[in-house]
């Protein structure tokens, strides 16, 4: 059974480029937890957080329901237009149990929300592209400065932890950094434009403005001593990121 929270309905844009099949949510069936929850967020958690466990428990907390839509359609949250201004400001408590017969993996939980959404908050959405404010990201004029990842390297294996504005990361592609900034620090998409492959291993560590981590950053631990998030990029790993429109 699922917990309702009563909404109306009503339909986003999700400005992207071509769509991989991979992100299309199969038609029939679709995939649902098999148990869900949904509750309004205690005004004492002032953070956000998302969790799957190896036994298929998928969390959040804190989040926003364009928090919910961005996480499951892979966007960034200002790549959703058309949603009500509410749905940047109530925050929600979700958490599902997936299906005996599915794997637990983040794309299946995806999936999942994304029946989830449309059951309980009667999110429809259809996908355009339009010209946007983006970040890309490319290698900085001095060259990578990150170090490529080889089998049996102290801490590797694919670990990217985001402690405040510390990533400690090991084995991890640009690509997976770059989504991960797009997602849970900066305000707009990030476009991955290094022709960088395979994982390297690097620390990242930067001074966080109150525009990151969902307009959070000035709550975020930090060193003051540190630089900026983009100067951090260009001294620590070797990339630029700059804004453009794209």
């Amino acid at each position: 059974m699922t917990a309702f929270i009563g909404v109306p309905a009503f339909i986003v844009s999700l400005a992207t480029g071509q769509v991989p099949a991979s992100q299309i949510a199969p038609t029939t069936p679709p995939l649902a937890f098999e148990v869900a929850t949904i509750k309004h967020t205690s005004p004492d958690f002032q953070g956000i957080m998302i969790d799957l466990t190896p036994g298929g428990i998928f969390s959040t907390k804190g989040y926003t329901l364009k928090d919910l839509i961005g996480f499951a359609y892979d966007v960034d949250n200002g790549q959703i237009i058309g949603s009500p201004k509410w749905s940047d400001v109530e925050r929600y408590d979700v958490i599902g149990k997936m299906v005996a017969v599915s794997s637990p993996t983040p794309a299946n939980a995806k999936l999942m929300l994304q029946t989830l959404l449309a059951e309980r908050f009667q999110v429809k959405i259809h996908r355009e592209t339009r010209e946007m404010p983006v970040y890309v990201l490319t290698v900085a004029k001095n060259g990578v400065r990150m170090k490529p990842s080889t089998v049996g390297d102290d801490g590797a294996g694919g670990a990217m932890p985001i402690r405040g504005a510390k990533i400690p990361a090991r084995d991890t592609t640009v690509q997976f950094l770059a989504a991960s900034l797009q997602k849970l620090v900066l305000d707009r998409p990030v476009l991955d434009e290094t022709g960088l492959t395979g994982g390297f291993d690097f620390d990242l560590s930067w001074r966080p403005d109150p525009s990151q981590f969902h307009g959070m950053g000035d709550k975020v631990r930090s060193d003051p001593n540190d630089p900026d998030l983009f100067t951090a990029m260009q001294e620590q790993l070797g990339l630029q990121l700059a804004p453009r429109n794209g």
